[in-house]
């Protein structure tokens, strides 16, 4: 594992609940006035030269890299696990915004892993915001300026205390084995015994009948332990989301009608990200103290960030130039013809599901995410 000499520095709650609803692009001039962030801008003469020479921000050919992760916390399996990868890019003079959807098997060399685990790995030496974001430079060459990550508790108590999430479904579908948390390693009445078969000890799985099945043998298709599971839906249309429900929407992985795959989790990750920021902009939201302080007070127990207090006014220097309503989506996939991205044999990663550029290049892939995200400002100098 390389050494990183960066240590992940901790914002106050408020700051936090600030800095990852400029991410989503949702604050407005009314939020500022509303937490007098005004107080903020004249904070000190270093701040106050930064807003007026537009040097405060790192920048990458004039845009703002931040990765957004989403991890399960204490109670789910893998809690540092990033279930969630978002890169947003944010030019800083027009406000432009690219949002791009990682999925989390994508296969990272130098880590012999999926990308999903770079935070998770990285958090042995209170380092994962720093080894997440190096790992996303590497794979796209392209620098990741800031990190936020927010565990699905406090995504849970933020979408309920917003009063839920309004949600159109774009697809209808069922999830036979979405995990229980909590019982992850429930044995659901069967027992775990070594039995010696063909002359080597191996562990079996056994039911009250004495029927048995190698550990090591079982799969998706044919997993006994069926308490760990419920099964969720999801019919087309419109639909009111409570916390739960949206955590189910955006984490399933085993929906049907093609709605297993990452890049359909990735896409709906999207549409709640943007609903979730609709609801926070409401009227409604933006006048209620309570509300407001109980949000500032989940984020402040559920993010972890590097964005210093003294960036979060030239953050909020960009909100006014975002228009929200030409936010590109961008969500690597393996179906298209086009796509970048295929499935790796499982044989050469361990036996893990995979994916990996076509033809191995990762080369073409940090090209077609650059040109995918510069592509304004190419038109632009053309």
């Amino acid at each position: 594992m390389r050494q990183l000499g960066i240590k992940k520095r901790k914002s106050a709650p408020f700051v936090k609940i600030i800095v990852f609803t400029v991410i989503l692009s949702v604050l407005t001039i009314a939020v500022i006035r509303l937490f007098n962030l005004e107080k903020l801008v004249f904070r000190g003469p270093k701040t106050v030269v930064d807003l007026i020479t537009d040097s405060g921000l790192k920048t990458d050919r004039g845009r703002v890299n931040v990765l957004l992760l989403g991890t399960g916390g204490a109670g789910h399996d893998g809690p540092d696990l990033s279930d969630t990868i978002i890169l947003a890019s944010i030019e800083r003079d027009s406000g432009d915004v690219v949002l791009v959807s990682i999925p989390r098997d994508l296969w990272v060399p130098s880590l012999s892993a999926k990308i999903n685990s770079a935070y998770a790995y990285g958090q042995e030496k209170d380092e994962g915001l720093e080894l997440a974001k190096n790992t996303i430079r590497e794979i796209f060459d392209l620098p990741v300026h800031y990190a936020v990550r927010l565990d699905f508790n406090g995504f849970i108590k933020a979408v309920d205390l917003v009063g839920g999430l309004d949600i159109e479904i774009d697809t209808a579908f069922q999830d036979y084995k979405y995990p229980i948390a909590g019982r992850e390693n429930d044995l659901c009445q069967l027992t775990i015994e070594k039995e010696e078969i063909d002359g080597i000890l191996q562990e079996v799985v056994k039911d009250a009948t004495g029927s048995s099945l190698l550990l090591n043998e079982i799969n998706d298709e044919n997993n006994p332990f069926v308490c760990r599971y419920e099964t969720i839906s999801f019919e087309k249309g419109q639909r009111k989301m409570n916390g739960e429900t949206a955590l189910k929407f955006v984490r399933s992985r085993h929906g049907t009608n093609d709605q297993g795959s990452d890049f359909a989790r990735s896409a709906r990750q999207q549409k709640v990200i943007l609903a979730f920021q609709k609801k926070v902009l409401s009227t409604k939201t933006l006048l209620n103290p309570k509300t407001i302080i109980e949000l500032v007070a989940t984020f402040g127990r559920s993010v972890d960030t590097d964005i210093d207090n003294d960036k979060i006014p030239l953050f909020v220097k960009l909100i006014p130039k975002i228009d929200t309503l030409t936010i590109r989506r961008l969500v690597l996939d393996t179906d298209q013809q086009s796509s970048l991205l295929t499935n790796g044999d499982p044989e050469n990663y361990g036996g893990q599901y995979v994916l990996i550029p076509k033809g191995g290049s990762y080369i073409d892939l940090a090209e077609y995410i650059q040109g995918e995200i510069f592509k304004l400002e190419e038109k632009k100098n053309y």
